[in-house]
């Protein structure tokens, strides 16, 4: 008896990358719809969380490629400079940017020319 060998393909297992929207859930909705058109796959919208199948068709997506077009996505949607994109895994969360306080918005006064010029200055 003969045993042909299977085809790796047939075998692979579909798993699903993960994108937590968090504060995005409003945007969820029109997020997918770009997503989908760039990777050319369905995706399904849970709640705060999108479901993105990583093979299409037999070709794999990868979670950089997700990243990025999510980037993409952000951008799109004029949302860029408000939220970072960050990966773990199969995991892509997308959390809002805080905001920090400059060093040239604290105020403050000007050194005096003797610490700023680099000449001897008599005094």
């Amino acid at each position: 008896m003969r045993i042909t060998p299977t085809l790796p393909h047939l075998l692979e297992v579909c798993s699903l990358i993960e994108v937590e929207l968090n504060d995005l859930k409003r945007a969820g909705k029109d997020i997918a719809e770009i997503l989908g058109e760039r990777l050319h796959v369905k995706i399904d919208v849970k709640g705060k969380t999108l479901l993105i199948p990583d093979t299409e068709n037999g070709k794999k997506i990868g979670v950089k490629d997700v990243k990025l077009q999510m980037k993409h996505a952000l951008h799109h949607l004029k949302l860029s400079d408000d939220y970072h994109v960050l990966v773990e895994q199969h995991r892509i969360r997308i959390v809002k940017v805080e905001e920090k306080l400059r060093t040239a918005e604290r105020g403050g006064s000007a050194p005096p020319p003797a610490q700023s010029l680099p000449y001897f200055f008599p005094g």
